[in-house]
């Protein structure tokens, strides 16, 4: 799921265009928000020098065209922003080439870039106002943001994100937007995280405390002990996080005496609800940076979170079960695609029918004529692209066996068809989340397994294959 909104740039008043669209672009790549600019990708520019090529076009459109504007447009802001634990950075970066490649047809030169310093991953996109040959400017912002938004849902599925299904007014911003539909918050994250600490079998309140501290919370003891998420700006009390996590359970689960049973943020999950596991050593020998590592941190903390909770929610005991649903789903998913494509041929066939129609009423009248005048040609010429439609038709005409039906009886099937794959939709729509999680569990655990290879003695794994959430947790007990 992505939100999206287009802003135009002017010329700022006491700026130059320079400056206005260098300070854009300085801000969309700066390399705090960007792993030190691995996550910026161009379209006929360089990174360095994008504003001084950006006034270079502008230039040359002058020039050409001889059209200066007062409130000039510039450039295009384009903000994307994704759905917390959706999306990788770099999947994120590659969706956001692809928006800026569609809607410009590249065009024109743009600066991508994936910011990595909030919760939720997003693209800032700065488009060129005008083409690369300095002819044409960028077409009008009311239509590319309706463009915008189409693009980006369609890039959404096709990388099996989940798209918004009841866009909200314009005028809401995107946070606004995922506030109504349950931001996971900091309050989320430190719940996890203490989930988590908690899987590892810390042996008293204080070892707890440390792997908290281990995680990159802050910790503020007094009448009540208060922690600060790795991303947060401020101290949570522990007895506001509900019941199951003040002081006293927790300290009564470690002596187990009491059963801990997590939180699950409602709302938070309506796609994808596990992450997969991220290889950081591999991807820090690959030149990823500080800010990647600590993202990719927190990332496995939450995946390793959200796949024991997924696997009680769903009652999944053993890797036999998990394989097991994992093809159930896999075999319901090519049933229902099938299905789909049978209708969707159908109802090509059916316009394609119902054309034919149309067009042979069309010009029925003027092939008579045509017939009449003894095939002459001259009326031929005069009425070519008629008398060949009504030909067309008479092609397909010929090519249906049995009786020919009429639009009425068309347009009823279309109907019936659509509805019917609008429900198959719906179930391949409802489908996918879930055995997208499992096949990401089904990743993790191969990580796992891996991991654990050398210390295999210390975490053994059942012959049956039974999942084991200390096993779940082991490497971060070894760090």
């Amino acid at each position: 799921m992505a939100a999206t909104c287009i802003m135009s740039i002017h010329i700022n008043k006491g700026k130059t265009a320079r400056q206005c669209i260098g300070e854009r672009l300085d801000y969309i790549m700066n390399p705090k928000k960007t792993d030190d600019g691995i996550l910026v990708s161009t379209n006929a520019c360089s990174p360095e020098t994008a504003a001084d090529e950006f006034m270079l076009f502008r230039q040359e459109y002058q020039q050409n065209t001889g059209r200066t504007q007062e409130n000039e447009v510039i450039g295009y802001h384009v903000r994307q922003a994704f759905k917390p634990e959706e999306i990788t950075p770099e999947e994120a970066n590659e969706i956001g080439k692809e928006l800026a490649s569609r809607m410009t047809d590249d065009q024109f030169a743009y600066v991508v870039a994936t910011h990595i310093d909030k919760h939720h991953i997003h693209n800032h996109i700065i488009i060129c106002s005008t083409d690369l040959e300095g002819q044409h400017k960028y077409r009008d912002v009311k239509q590319s943001a309706k463009d915008l938004a189409q693009i980006s849902d369609s890039l959404c599925r096709e990388h099996s994100l989940s798209v918004i299904q009841n866009p909200q007014d314009k005028t809401v911003t995107y946070d606004k937007w995922q506030g109504n539909q349950r931001r996971f918050t900091h309050r989320d994250e430190l719940r996890m995280i203490i989930d988590t600490a908690l899987r590892m079998q810390p042996v008293s309140f204080d070892v707890l405390i440390q792997l908290l501290e281990d995680a990159g919370c802050r910790i503020k003891r007094g009448a009540h002990i208060s922690i600060k998420p790795p991303e947060g700006k401020r101290y949570i009390r522990l007895d506001t996080l509900g019941s199951e996590y003040d002081e006293t359970s927790l300290r009564r689960t470690l002596a187990h005496d009491h059963v801990h049973i997590p939180k699950i943020p409602r709302g938070d999950f309506n796609g994808s609800q596990v992450k997969r596991l991220i290889d950081i050593e591999t991807k820090l020998h690959a030149g990823k940076g500080k800010g990647y590592q600590v993202w990719a941190e927190r990332n496995n903390i939450d995946a390793k979170a959200q796949m024991v909770i997924f696997l009680k929610e769903h009652q999944i005991d053993s890797l036999e079960e998990l394989n097991d649903q994992i093809q159930e789903l896999t075999n319901q998913q090519k049933e229902l695609k099938a299905a789909l494509r049978k209708k969707q041929n159908r109802m090509k066939e059916i316009n394609r029918q119902r054309q034919t129609i149309r067009d042979y009423s069309r010009t029925k009248e003027v092939y008579t004529q045509y017939r009449e005048s003894g095939w002459s040609v001259k009326f031929y010429q005069e009425h070519r692209q008629e008398i060949e439609d009504h030909r067309n038709a008479q092609a397909v005409y010929s090519s249906l066996d049995g009786k020919i039906p009429t639009l009425k009886e068309l347009t009823a099937e279309y109907d019936e068809l659509k509805e019917r794959k609008e429900n198959d939709q719906a179930a391949l729509d409802e489908l996918k989340p879930k055995l997208t999680d499992l096949k990401h569990i089904r990743y993790n655990y191969d990580v796992l397994e891996r991991d654990s290879a050398p210390n295999s003695h210390q975490h053994a794994t059942p012959k049956d294959h039974h999942f084991d959430e200390h096993a779940v947790h082991h490497d971060d007990e070894s760090r």
